[in-house]
């Protein structure tokens, strides 16, 4: 194979473990892996060695390693294939706790290598030593401890196999995050002047694979015909398109022609999340509904438009106006997860429909439609577009919800936008407007964490479309420590910060009237010199004082990172939401 002599050479065959990371990281290769990030430490040195040496990996070093799953995490979605994440033992491990849980929540593959002490060294007060056994419990789809390296041909084929289940099982039906714990014994090195203990031969023999590549697996199944007849029996229906994210362009596009073929078929309107590519690709607008959480705050429009049935495609979007409305409804429910899950957090009596988007589209067959039931969506549809912009493109102030809303308009085609947890999400759901030629819309809303917002959009950006990162101060700063990344990322990222001194989103809550303990245990505000920040890490920053500066920097995507400042007021902020919806 090609490569192979300078991959299968002397050195990595001196010892069982340079044996042990040559074929893994080569196997790896071949199941079509492409990119491997690591974090320095010495446990790990068998696998790191071996992945610098593999010609047919691109191999990234990250400091952090909570910043490096993250990373890895914005790259799985980006291109829907798994990268693979190498650390040392020890407390290294933990920290890719956070991005586990957020790859799990959101079906994201990631293929996880933590190297460990050999089974004598744990529990007995050897340094940089945890309990690295089923560490990730349930959030990981497969665990695997594999054996001390060994160089019998039975070991290597075992090692293969293993590698080949684990990453089928990151991939199929239910994709998300694998666990393999990799022990090794001292000399974690190769040795230059060793003996070779096998053949280039037989490692070739040993990394042999049915090749395939590296993406998620639909899921297998169809809906049931019963099922199937109920949800066509039913004219005034509602289709509800929360987070889902196919994977790569080609993912998306196919996505939405799905949902298109199901809407036609039915003759009911689509609600659709932010997160999902209905807003940015082609798609019938007639029938598609973005505002839902300003036209359902009335409650006497909301009760004109309850429907006898809703189908659920994914998870569920924001909205909470949206998430309590459906839960007073007296309507069939149909959930559609893509996704072996539950994705009904309302406890619904509901019908489970096998398979995804892409099976139902194709057994659907078209049914009479009500065009009164359809117009009545789309007239209230088109009086919230109208009233929303009328109100935003008045807003000469400096006001967060405007800029997605801003976004949606003016940016290049094809730029991906990563929108933060917290307020930066919520902005987009309720005011990004639907347009064709825009880039992937994308966001953590497995576990909605405040962390590693940075990094994904990091992994994004990285050898990918130029991409733009809307976040709060909080998010930023919670996540800053990943600008160490800036030297490894290969592309065009820019952060639009929407500092408003603290966590907007409790304005928005109770707590917010409590002001003895809100400000400071709440709100959190943090005093940091935000160009001083920039300049250490050696990315551009620019303070936006209007709307025309901003628009006139969206227009080009520089190489590298940038920070675009918007300072706000969360008090106004909140009076300016409220006089938009009210």
């Amino acid at each position: 194979m090609e490569n192979n002599s300078q991959i299968f050479d002397a050195l990595s065959r001196s010892t069982p473990n340079a044996i042990w990371g040559t074929l893994a990281m080569e196997v790896l290769a071949r199941l079509g892996v492409e990119t491997v990030i690591i974090s320095p430490g010495s446990r790990s040195t068998p696998l790191v060695y071996a992945a610098v040496r593999n010609p047919k990996l691109k191999v990234i070093p990250v400091l952090d390693e909570r910043s490096a799953a993250f990373f890895a995490l914005g790259i799985a979605k980006r291109t829907g294939r798994p990268p693979a994440l190498i650390c040392t033992s020890g407390s290294a491990v933990a920290n890719y706790a956070p991005a586990v849980a957020e790859a799990d929540q959101s079906g994201t593959p990631l293929l996880i290598l933590t190297a460990d002490r050999a089974p004598e060294e744990r529990h007995c007060g050897a340094g940089q030593t945890i309990d690295q056994i089923q560490y990730f419990g349930k959030q990981v789809r497969a665990f695997e401890e594999l054996p001390l390296p060994d160089a019998s041909p039975a070991a290597h084929h075992h090692l293969r196999q293993t590698l080949v289940h684990v990453l089928d099982r990151a991939l199929q039906g239910n994709p998300g995050p694998v666990h393999l714990n990799f022990p090794f014994r001292e000399p974690l090195a190769p040795l230059p002047d060793a003996e070779p203990l096998l053949s280039a031969e037989a490692l070739e023999n040993a990394a042999t694979v049915l090749t395939r590549p590296a993406e998620a697996v639909p899921v297998v199944g169809r809906p049931d015909a019963v099922a199937l007849e109920r949800l066509a029996s039913h004219q005034n229906g509602c289709i509800i398109v929360g987070d889902v994210n196919p994977g790569g362009p080609e993912n998306a596009a196919s996505f939405t022609h799905a949902i298109k073929t199901i809407a036609r078929a039915l003759g009911w309107p689509v609600l659709a999340d932010v997160l999902n590519p209905l807003r940015t690709y082609a798609f019938d607008e007639s029938v598609l509904i973005t505002h839902y959480h300003a036209i359902l705050r009335d409650p006497e429009r909301a009760a004109k438009l309850a429907p006898t049935a809703v189908l659920q495609i994914g998870t569920l979007p924001t909205s909470k106006v949206l998430r309590n409305w459906l839960a007073g409804l007296d309507a069939a429910t149909f959930l559609l997860p893509g996704r072996p899950v539950n994705t009904d957090p309302l406890h619904r009596i509901a019908t489970v429909l096998q398979g995804d988007a892409f099976n139902l589209a194709l057994i659907l067959k078209t049914q009479s439609s009500n065009p009164d039931w359809q117009e009545r969506w789309t007239r209230a549809q088109s009086d919230a577009t109208s009233e929303i912009d009328a109100k935003l493109r008045a807003t000469a102030s400096l006001f967060g919800g405007k800029v997605p809303w801003l976004l949606s308009q003016c940016l290049p085609s094809g730029t991906a936008v990563f929108f933060a947890n917290s307020l930066s999400v919520r902005y987009a759901e309720w005011f990004w407007r639907a347009g064709k030629g825009r880039g992937a819309l994308l966001g953590n809303r497995g576990v909605n964490g405040i962390d590693g917002n940075l990094a994904t959009a990091m992994g994004v950006a990285h050898s990918g479309a130029p991409t733009v990162l809307l976040c709060g101060d909080l998010a930023f700063l919670h996540d800053h420590a990943a600008l160490l990344l800036t030297r490894e990322m290969q592309g065009s990222l820019t952060i639009i910060l929407l500092n408003n001194s603290g966590g907007g989103v409790f304005e928005h809550l109770p707590i917010a009237q409590h002001d003895t303990v809100y400000e400071r245990y709440f709100a959190t505000p943090q005093s940091i010199e935000l160009p001083k920040l920039c300049e250490a890490h050696r990315i551009g920053y620019h303070n936006i004082p209007d709307w025309p500066t901003l628009e006139d920097l969206l227009r080009e995507a520089p190489k590298g990172i940038r920070l675009l400042e918007i300072q706000t007021d969360r008090h106004a902020d909140r009076d300016c939401l409220a006089s938009i919806f009210n």
